[in-house]
């Protein structure tokens, strides 16, 4: 069948049309017959939102803004939600961007964990956007807080006396550093010079490092023969309160005694013997004094270091002679490279000084009680490769510590540093 040329360019022109009418529906995502399901969110601003906006769920386009409108709850836009896609309760409605001025959307956050999905007509609370204006609004704040600082800066900096100050700083550290070169080029020369003088210095101290050792040891013998276990200190303690009583005793017998005599040799004699019971019993009340003064505590201890994974114990006895007088006897590193320790200080009860052997070596040292329970120790040691330590004690029960020790405070302290229990007895 043979066609006119206005039918030709009729049936050309009506294809056409049927190509930019579907093109049309499907970009501009039109729709016949109402397809999928509505749900309404209510927001308090929508910032531009529109009907035909995108509906996504997790980034995938789910459905279309159908209507926006305001009410007495705010804006309600109804969303035409496609049927294959199903919401799950407890998501999150939010209004998009498409980049910084693109256009706005309903974006939709599913929560982590949901026990059904959101029904046809449901209502649902969104949340408010983060607007442009709220933006610019938040930066203009932080501007204007920025344009205070430099403010106060420059009304800082433009005064002349701080910038005299600053001046006379910087001359004051050169002429600091100038100094400190000085000072460390004649410490140089001097150690240079008296080279020899410290060297005869340092075997005099390990000379008597050594004689200090030996001391030591001969003080351990002497207390472990002496005390028994602390059975002579009991028998002496015995002995002198029975001579104080007997001697209490005599001099009231010659008192009853002194009444009744009227020969003078016999009464010289009572007299003489009044006087010598009371000065044996006077003698007896100050050694039973110093006695009872003194005292011994023993202390054992645990530590471990958590950088190389050793451990280590230590053991010593504290002997208290007077209320300020005491000596330290005990072992260090105790099984693998034991060291001894002998030291005699004095103090009271907040601070005591000591000086003797530390850890093998010739030293002194300090304690200080910060509180009833925390005390602090810094020992200086070893002349020939002068080390620091610093330790603190905390009680944490009666006769239970915690230790914190560092054995070479100026030397690699994270490799001797200990922390562990102590227990006295």
């Amino acid at each position: 069948m043979n066609l006119s040329t206005e039918a030709k360019v009729g049936a050309v022109s009506l294809i056409g049309f049927l190509l930019l009418a579907f093109m049309v529906v499907q970009l501009g995502g039109f729709s016949f017959g109402d397809k999928g399901y509505p749900i309404k969110a209510v927001f308090s601003e929508v910032g531009g939102l529109k009907e035909g906006n995108a509906v996504r769920y997790a980034g995938v386009d789910v459905g279309r803004v159908e209507s926006v409108r305001t009410s007495d709850q705010g804006v309600e836009v109804v969303l035409r939600i496609n049927s294959d896609a199903k919401i799950p309760e407890g998501s999150k409605f939010t209004i998009g961007t498409d980049g910084l001025l693109g256009e706005k959307f309903i974006s939709i956050v599913p929560p982590h964990s949901s026990s059904g999905y959101l029904a046809p007509n449901t209502v649902v609370k969104g949340e408010n956007p983060q607007g442009l204006d709220q933006l610019i609004s938040s930066a203009d704040k932080v501007l204007g807080d920025i344009q205070k600082l430099v403010q106060s800066l420059n009304e800082v900096l433009g005064d002349e006396k701080v910038r005299e100050a600053f001046k006379a700083t910087a001359f004051n550290t050169r002429d600091m550093t100038a100094r400190l070169s000085e000072l460390s080029a004649t410490l140089a020369r001097m150690a240079q010079n008296n080279e020899q003088d410290v060297n005869i210095m340092v075997g005099n101290l390990r000379a008597m490092s050594e004689s200090l050792r030996d001391v030591a040891a001969r003080v351990d013998r002497m207390v472990a023969n002496v005390d028994n276990n602390g059975q002579t200190a009991t028998d002496m303690r015995e002995a002198i309160h029975n001579l104080k009583v007997t001697s209490e005793r005599v001099e009231k017998m010659a008192a009853s005694l002194e009444g009744t005599v009227t020969d003078p040799e016999t009464s010289r004699n009572i007299t003489e013997t009044l006087r010598n019971a009371r000065s044996v019993s006077e003698k007896a009340n100050k050694m039973l004094t110093k006695v009872e003064s003194v005292s011994v505590e023993t202390g054992f201890e645990v530590l471990y270091n958590g950088h190389s994974g050793n451990y280590r114990s230590n053991a010593d006895v504290r002997i208290n002679t007077s209320p300020t007088d005491f000596a330290i006897v005990g072992a260090s590193n105790i099984g693998e490279k034991t060291k001894a320790n002998f030291q005699i200080g004095r103090g009271n009860g907040n601070m005591a000084g000591r000086m003797g052997i530390i850890d093998g070596k010739a030293g002194v040292g300090t304690d200080i009680n910060m509180s009833k329970q925390m005390r602090l120790s810094l020992d200086v040691y070893d002349p020939n490769d002068v080390r620091v330590r610093l330790r603190s004690q905390y009680e944490l029960a009666p006769d239970t510590f915690l230790v914190g020790q560092t054995d070479s405070l100026n030397k690699q302290p994270g490799d001797n540093t200990y922390f562990g229990i102590r227990r006295a007895f």
